[in-house]
């Protein structure tokens, strides 16, 4: 595995407190246990994502479950696009010092689509973050302009997909800019000053929440 700064979780946990994000990289045992709540959630968006999976790509590559530790993802990956293979599953990037592993990566048309699921009914921009993010390490490292779709639970037809190409491309400088912010904060030798506020709470509890509340 090539060396990185950050990863897709961290990045989105900067960008709700750049607080959060220097203590998951360097005070990671401080967060708070996880509660039972938070694991059935965890465990529920596994099983959705194995499901729609199961079903759409049956013939994909898994590359978590071929790969014989985690430092193993990025060059199976690599083989796998040398290969040719259309389906990836947990296809791994590293590009500007950031990792991320997509949930699907699928070549159609001649041309990459990411997917990112998510057991939820309702777009959020968590969501589009997230995917933004997958696609400007993605197409960086690929070195050529992808599609993006978000996988959401739907009632009547188990799951809907959702074209995100254009907001995801229009959030790039954004994510550029992040990147850079973000690096300049892990690089300081001190936890960033952040006031107590509406940001511990949204768009997510904290994961450092009992830390910061002393």
């Amino acid at each position: 595995m090539s060396n990185y700064l950050f990863s897709k979780t961290a990045y989105i946990k900067g960008v709700q407190c750049e607080k959060q994000l220097f203590l998951y990289k360097y005070h990671y045992k401080l967060q708070d246990p996880l509660s039972p709540e938070i694991l059935a959630k965890f465990k529920g968006g596994h099983d959705f994502e194995d499901s729609y999976r199961e079903k759409h790509f049956p013939f994909a590559v898994n590359i978590e479950k071929i790969a014989k530790n985690r430092n193993d993802y990025e060059s199976l990956t690599k083989k796998a696009l040398q290969k040719q293979v259309a389906d990836i599953f947990e296809a791994t990037f590293v590009y500007h010092d950031v990792l991320v592993m997509n949930d699907v990566l699928s070549r159609s048309s001649g041309q990459w689509e990411i997917q990112e699921i998510k057991n939820s009914a309702e777009l959020k921009a968590t969501h589009i973050q997230d995917i933004a993010l997958q696609y400007y390490v993605t197409k960086g490292a690929l070195e050529q302009e992808l599609s993006a779709k978000l996988v959401l639970f739907d009632e009547i037809d188990s799951y809907k997909l959702i074209d995100v190409t254009e907001e995801v491309r229009a959030l790039q400088v954004e994510i550029a800019s992040n990147v850079k912010h973000f690096k300049n904060v892990l690089a300081s030798s001190k936890i960033p000053e952040k006031a107590i506020g509406e940001q511990c709470e949204m768009p997510y509890k904290c994961s450092f929440w009992g830390y910061c509340h002393r």
